[in-house]
């Protein structure tokens, strides 16, 4: 009996001592197979591998080809960098160096407007085609460095991934830019400068308007395209404060708007305060550019835009006056129901009714039209944006110079009671 045990002992060491033998060489002969972890891995790769070609012990294993990547160009890179603007990839980079690219050509079709206005009264055939040539100059040069963006954004159009969509509208708004340019180049090169002069200063204005309007067109679609990308990307906390600021009103710009929005919801993460927000617009603004200039349109905007901050009760702590976009202001309420923002925004409009605007020497009639809203608990900022916008189209397409409120049945006109507004004249800088 001992001896069959001792027996039995040998021939399960010898057992064992194979299998431990056996595994060790399917290991050395397949390194894949090292867990159970991940065997369904193996044989799963292995079965395509074998279903899709025969197994080729010389040829080297094929890796995963990377992704395309979108590349910044240099020179985007040193414009930003020249500006102290960071953007994260390339279809920021396209919107940010197009914003600030749009400004240097407003300002100097700006310029080439100014210039024009000096020679209105006595215009000669040589002034008025030396203004046509500076046009057609820098609209070429312009639409060169459109080019130039477009380009950049389709050959990386496989490599913008979750952004394709944006590179692609923002192109299209560069095509839909292009077309106008280009017919504009053609309008000028039709002038006649045999015909009378003035007709030929009139549309030599009315061209260059059109361009200024493509700019701010421009420049408002490339902001929103930035604000989307941070808002996508989580980064509106971060924005540096240069970036939030408008450089003509001195107020929060379009980012900052939208980084003030973001920090009150991350502050009221349940949305339990109130928060009403107005969007107020100059009433027949064009008039004021087409009779005294875009300059001049400017300082008027600049202006208003301080006198709004002025006329906010800053003392409730959480009311603000920023610049939209434009001659477009909004005005933001914090812990305030939609009916004492439309108080506060009547008091306002009422202000500025009674207000007088003087530029070198001439009494301008400003009045404004206003929308109100209220924030929802679920409101994006396009949503809310979207409603306080209609409830101010609305107020203009009914005879302006008044406010109309949404509180979620559509914009209605309100009746204000009269307030006491004391006489003041506002003088603009020349």
């Amino acid at each position: 009996m001992f001896l069959f045990l001792l027996l039995m002992i040998g021939a399960n060491l010898l057992i064992g001592f194979c299998a431990a033998v056996r595994v060790r060489q399917l290991i050395q002969n397949q390194t894949s197979i090292v867990s159970v972890e991940t065997a369904e891995i193996f044989l799963n790769e292995f079965e395509n591998h074998s279903a899709a070609a025969p197994i080729n012990n010389d040829s080297k294993p094929k890796l995963p080809q990377p992704e395309p990547e979108e590349v910044i160009p240099y020179e985007y890179l040193s414009v930003l960098e020249e500006e102290a603007v960071v953007a994260n990839g390339l279809v920021e980079a396209s919107a940010q160096v197009l914003r600030l690219e749009v400004g240097k050509y407003r300002a100097r079709l700006v310029e080439i407007e100014n210039k024009l206005r000096e020679t209105w009264y006595q215009p000669t055939e040589d002034a008025l085609h030396e203004i046509a040539e500076q046009l057609d100059v820098i609209n070429i040069d312009w639409l060169e460095k459109q080019a130039e963006a477009s380009q950049h954004l389709d050959s990386s159009q496989e490599g913008l991934g979750a952004y394709a969509d944006i590179g692609t509208r923002l192109c299209d708004t560069l095509f839909e830019q292009t077309a106008q340019i280009e017919t504009t180049l053609s309008n000028l090169q039709q002038i006649d400068f045999q015909d009378n002069l003035n007709d030929v200063c009139r549309k030599l204005v009315l061209e260059i308007a059109r361009l200024i309007d493509l700019c701010h067109d421009l420049r408002d679609k490339m902001t929103e395209t930035i604000v989307t990308v941070l808002r996508a990307e989580k980064r509106l906390a971060t924005v540096d404060n240069g970036m939030k600021i408008d450089s003509l009103t001195g107020l929060n710009n379009r980012t900052g708007i939208e980084c003030q929005l973001f920090q009150w919801w991350r502050d009221d993460i349940r949305r339990e305060r109130a928060l009403s927000v107005a969007a107020v617009d100059i009433d027949e603004f064009r008039k004021f550019n087409e009779r005294l200039g875009t300059e001049v349109g400017d300082k008027i905007i600049a202006s208003l835009g301080k006198y709004l901050a002025d006329c906010i009760r800053t003392e409730r702590g959480f009311e603000y006056a920023m610049r939209l976009e434009g001659q477009r202001f909004l005005l933001f309420f914090g812990d305030v129901g939609p009916r004492g923002a439309t108080s506060a925004v009547e008091r306002i409009r009422q202000t500025v009714d009674g207000t007088v605007f003087e530029f070198d020497g001439e009494e301008l009639e400003l009045h404004v039209s206003a929308g109100v809203t209220e924030a929802k608990q679920d409101d994006t900022v396009p949503k809310l944006f979207a409603r306080a916008i209609t409830a101010l189209r609305t107020a203009k397409k009914n005879g302006r110079n008044r406010t109309f409120i949404d509180e979620g049945q559509g914009p209605q006109p309100i009746d204000p009671p009269t307030y006491k507004i004391r006489d003041k004249v506002i003088m603009i800088d020349k």
